[in-house]
């Protein structure tokens, strides 16, 4: 199986603000004088009329026309004038004149100085009236709907009359569980805060502000079931199931047939999903795989909880690795027909640099090694999360990696291997995602600037995804 190398993606997302026109900036104009430095006036115009000494006749005699000038006369003026008085009226007019343009430049500065600084708070103020962040916008608030380090889980399934139903996980900004329900028939959204609901039982919830979840759902051979995993202090697995969601959406419980669930290794993230039986009579098995406190990726099957499957030894797979399952099309069978009995497994190796690859296993009675998907990954940290969707019933695939930028990059499979750098996602706000999730009907949900968005597959362009609406709030 070949490898695909991620290409490089920019850091830097920005959000448009609502309302606002951006085809440039919208700052108010600046007006200037014709000229920034005052233009001091001519002496002999400062005052008409007015009785300069250096230029009135004493004797008051009226000035002879055309009069007569000697060789001594012309040497000892200059302009008419006396050169002493010549010289007092040169100095006198350089000294006013430097020290008018002086304070015409340090006036000038000052008010041009005055006017950037007011234009430009406004600029800043215009440009958070929409909410949006920018690259020099270095203020942070505080969530109010979804903890700022929730992760995000989903899963669907179709009821008895065809009709869908969803349901997106996260925690709020107290580390309660939320559900998100959505209903096809009506439309709708629907919130169940199941921490709150369950307050008044035996045990209630305490889930690690930002733990890892993963879910499931089955309707099939009578039963229609959903299930959540999310991890406790001291890294324990626990697990809830809601039994009947149609009916009774609000009855979560602790699953008992789970038990404790086993300790993980800190920081481990985990991965679920409903695998279909080998029998037409079977319901199938409920899967989750978590990284064991030595290192190593172990599967349960609710065939028996308490003997859980090492498929990853920890010398071949990170520390805090990213994990995602999925199950996938085995066959053709008798009759040519397709059974959904594989279950595939992505996580983490590191090589002996500080880059990684997103690497598969294979489940078909038995777990074997499936080869490399994505190079170039980094190294594990709480943002870095792998999610794997299906598309076009079930016959393709995607390989989806949440990079710490908030960006996305992935790996199609309908045939043949195409790498996809960077998903787009367009309609809708500005993204920079802390958190995503697929469910197997190929919607994509991420976790933005405090909501809880839904995208569905550009049908035009497989890289792409297009905005549908925002789940929460």
């Amino acid at each position: 199986m070949e490898s695909v190398t991620m290409q490089p993606y920019s850091t830097l997302e920005v959000r448009e603000d609502e309302g606002r026109n951006t085809d440039g900036i919208s700052k108010e104009p600046i007006t200037h004088h014709d000229s920034l430095y005052p233009q001091p006036a001519a002496f002999e115009n400062d005052a008409t009329g007015a009785n300069l000494p250096e230029v009135v006749n004493y004797t008051k005699e009226e000035p002879l026309s055309n009069p007569p000038m000697s060789h001594e006369q012309s040497a000892g003026r200059i302009c008419g004038l006396p050169k002493r008085t010549f010289y007092l009226i040169l100095i006198g007019a350089l000294l006013v004149i430097i020290g008018a343009i002086a304070g015409g430049v340090a006036g000038g500065l000052a008010r041009t100085q005055h006017s950037t600084s007011n234009h430009s708070d406004g600029s800043q103020n215009q440009g958070n009236q929409g909410g949006g962040s920018s690259a020099n916008d270095t203020s942070t608030k505080p969530n109010v709907n979804v903890l700022s380090i929730s992760k995000l889980t989903s899963t669907n399934r179709t009821d008895a009359n065809g009709y869908m139903h969803r349901t997106v996980f996260f925690q709020d900004t107290n580390a309660a569980i939320i559900a998100r329900r959505w209903d096809s028939q009506n439309r709708t959204w629907a919130t169940t805060n199941i921490t709150e609901t369950m307050r008044g039982s035996t045990t209630p919830l305490n889930p690690l502000p930002g733990a890892s979840m993963a879910s499931a759902s089955c309707f099939y051979n009578g039963v229609n079931e959903t299930h959540l995993w999310f991890i406790v202090p001291d890294n324990y697995v626990s697990a809830i199931w809601l039994n009947n969601p149609d009916s009774r959406p609000e009855d979560w419980e602790h699953d008992s047939n789970f038990g404790n669930g086993p300790q993980t290794y800190p920081g481990s993230q985990i991965a679920a999903t409903w695998q279909r039986g080998w029998t037409d009579s079977s319901i199938g098995n409920w899967v989750v795989a978590y990284q064991t406190p030595q290192g190593d990726i172990n599967v349960l099957n609710a065939s028996n909880w308490q003997h859980p499957t090492t498929v990853v030894d920890e010398r071949s797979v990170a520390h805090n690795t990213s994990l995602g399952l999925i199950p996938q099309l085995l066959g053709p069978g008798p009759d040519d027909v397709y059974g959904i009995n594989r279950v595939a497994l992505v996580t983490e190796s590191l090589g002996s640099g500080m880059m990684g690859t997103m690497q598969k296993n294979m489940y078909a009675k038995s777990w074997n090694t499936d080869g490399s998907l994505i190079d170039e990954i980094p190294p594990p940290s709480p943002t870095l999360q792998f999610t794997v969707t299906l598309m076009n019933n079930f016959t393709e695939t995607m390989f989806l990696a949440l990079l710490p930028n908030g960006t996305v990059t992935a790996l199609w499979w309908g045939g043949h291997f195409r790498s996809l750098p960077s998903i787009n996602f367009h309609s809708g706000p500005a993204v920079n995602f802390t958190a995503i999730s697929t469910s197997e009907d190929s919607m994509l949900y991420g976790i933005s600037n405090d909501e809880v968005l839904q995208y569905k597959p550009d049908d035009t362009d497989l890289s792409s995804f297009v905005f549908v609406e925002r789940v929460y709030p």
